[in-house]
């Protein structure tokens, strides 16, 4: 009770709160003013971190120092009865200029650490960055005044992006990253800066019945200067060579050259059923949500508009793409996949040999659940060919190049779809997982905690950060990771109590083990990734266990088996002739050969 009362006495609890009410405002401060000079959201951690470690130093302050109108003195002891002096004196002055190196020490780094994060000037865009073929198609404005034409209008957006994408000669941004500018305040240079891009398309959406009018303008977001501006109107019957003639006519105003067989594709556009075509907008709507009822919502839609036009070749690959999507994700059984999703494919492919996402579909097919890698690669060429701007085909290609050992040519992909796609926190993430698959373990996870932060909810990435901060050797970290994956993306409370209770009692190995036998527990109800128990009890050193998962994964076709090769950690596992057997059985021979090279 005396301490508590000395700390009111020297004014320390009044301190304290006047300098957690002084951090909020300048945090809040912060938040308003990063936008307007060029930081991103995310450098707001570093005010946390700088506020959290000036804490101790206005403590300190507030028990040995009062602030006068006379200027700084010493607190006077409680003890006296007296007038002292209580000026400063040479130790004083030692501690106050010991107190304010430290605080300029915490505010210079801090300051370095949010100059680091600073977006790119619209200066250095136009020197540096912005191609001149390089545009954007902003979100639509809805102007039928009908909330339910949502998914009309978000629709005419990816046809609008996916009739401008076969263009070869233009770099067309991806639709994810252009979803944030939504009814935004912001300029177009600022959003040019942001996207990287020279040129923008704003427009607008009016539909009545039948009859569908759209208006472009395009600018130049750069110079924020209208160049051009067109209103296009057709029949529902009809959208089709509505969609090819505006995409052409602004690949016209741009100036870029249409090669031959990118001009047949704009010109050979058919009439469609309206009814199945609206199916199919409401399905790739709700597939662009991620949710598992949107899922289910986009899987009726899309069987709805099959049933309506059974050659509609968008309706198949929607099927198609929303299959491989689930396979990925394990919502549905790998064997499953192989048997429902082949057919999908194969039927988008034989009405529409030009649709990239069909082509992409089969790529991630043959990749993912046959691990036959040539013709997949083959599907993932025929994607980009298709669409040169195809942010998602580049990036899933980038982990194909990346598993067979050709890292060089992965990380370029994978640079090219971060360009195509820059705001887009799922593409920012398998950037990430793609730097540690190349061994640049710290980038990996300042790529992976910067989209964490800046996108709260977001669940895909905590993966990559538990295997890189394994590698690294920092074990708190990799647990904390592993914690969050269980709890956020697995749907596994349990399992992270279990992991998290093992560590506090017997270290990573012992809280690797426990985890496996959780994990195991759980798939005997339930579906798990084999390789995700085979990664804990490699781990845990039980490399025989490691193994025996392995081989299931490989058994079911499971879609992590192909990234066995690059995960392998642990150089018994590495060394083991049933382990290197195995990866020549998936025809990971790049892996295999380099393991058995490290055993000679």
């Amino acid at each position: 009770m005396s301490i508590l009362q000395e700390l009111r006495r020297r004014k320390v609890f009044r301190l304290a709160a006047l300098y957690i009410v002084g951090a909020w405002v300048v945090l809040q401060v912060a938040d308003l003013a990063f936008e307007s000079w060029n930081i991103s959201s995310s450098a707001l951690r570093y005010i946390w971190l700088g506020a959290i470690l000036g804490f101790p130093v206005a403590l300190i302050f507030g028990w040995r120092y009062d602030i006068t109108a006379h200027g700084i003195v010493r607190t006077p002891p409680s003890d006296t009865g007296t007038q002292i002096d209580l000026s400063l004196r040479r130790t004083d002055y030692t501690i106050l200029a010991l107190l304010m190196a430290v605080a300029v020490g915490v505010i210079y780094q801090i300051t370095l650490q949010i100059n680091d994060s600073r977006v790119p000037g619209i200066e250095k865009i136009v020197q540096h960055d912005a191609n001149p073929y390089s545009i954007a198609v902003l979100p639509l404005e809805n102007l039928s005044g009908d909330p339910e034409q949502a998914y009309f209008v978000s629709g005419m957006q990816d046809a609008l992006i996916a009739g401008l994408s076969r263009i070869s000669a233009l770099k067309v941004t991806s639709k994810t990253s252009t979803l944030r500018y939504r009814n935004t305040i912001e300029s177009l240079p600022r959003i040019a800066a942001q996207l990287g891009v020279a040129k923008l398309i704003e427009g607008s959406i009016f539909r009545v019945d039948d009859r569908v009018r759209i208006n472009v303008k395009l600018m130049n977001a750069i110079l924020d200067e209208h160049i051009w501006s067109e209103t296009f109107e057709r029949d529902m019957h009809d959208v089709m060579s509505l969609q090819n003639e505006v995409a052409k006519a602004i690949a016209e105003q741009v100036e870029v050259a249409i090669q031959p067989d990118e001009q047949n594709q704009f010109e050979n556009a058919e009439s469609i059923n309206p009814d199945a075509y609206e199916a199919y907008l409401k399905g790739q709507f709700h597939s662009q949500r991620f949710t598992p009822q949107d899922m289910k919502l986009a899987a009726q839609y899309y069987q709805q508009a099959v049933v309506l036009d059974p050659d509609s070749a968008l309706a198949h690959a929607g099927l198609a793409t929303l299959c491989a999507f689930q396979a990925q994700l394990g919502m549905i059984r790998p064997q499953d996949a192989r048997e429902q999703c082949l057919p999908q494919i194969v039927k988008a492919l034989d009405i529409g040999d030009t649709l990239p996402e069909a082509h992409l579909a089969y790529a991630a097919h043959m990749t993912w659940l046959w691990y036959n890698w040539e013709e997949g690669e083959a599907a993932f060429l025929r994607a980009i060919e298709l669409n040169p701007s195809f942010a998602e085909a580049r990036m899933f290609y980038s982990h194909l190049l990346t598993l067979l050992g050709r890292i060089e040519e992965g990380t370029e992909q994978m640079r090219l779809a971060v360009e195509l796609d820059p705001l887009n926190p799922f593409v920012l993430s398998l950037h990430g997982v793609q730097l540690c698959m190349a061994g640049d373990l710290e980038g990996c996870i300042r790529v992976i905690e910067d989209v964490l932060a800046s996108t709260p909810g977001f669940g895909f990435g905590h993966g990559a950060l538990r295997y890189a901060y394994r590698k690294l050797g920092e074990e708190d970290k990799s647990i904390a990771a592993m914690a969050t994956d269980f709890r956020l993306t697995k749907n596994f409370p349990e399992g992270a109590l279990v992991l998290e209770t093992a560590y506090a009692e017997g270290g990573y190995t012992h809280a690797m083990l426990q985890a496996a036998k959780a994990l195991e527990e759980r798939s005997k109800t339930i579906h798990v990734e084999p390789l995700e128990i085979g990664w804990l009890y490699e781990a845990a050193g039980e490399y025989e266990q490691a193994i025996d998962w392995y081989e299931v994964g490989y058994q079911i076709t499971g879609p992590m088996v192909p990234y066995m090769g690059i995960n392998a950690i642990e150089s018994e596992l590495r060394s083991n002739p049933r382990f290197i057997k195995l990866l020549r059985d998936i025809k990971l021979d790049y892996w295999a050969d380099r393991y058995s090279q490290e055993n000679e």
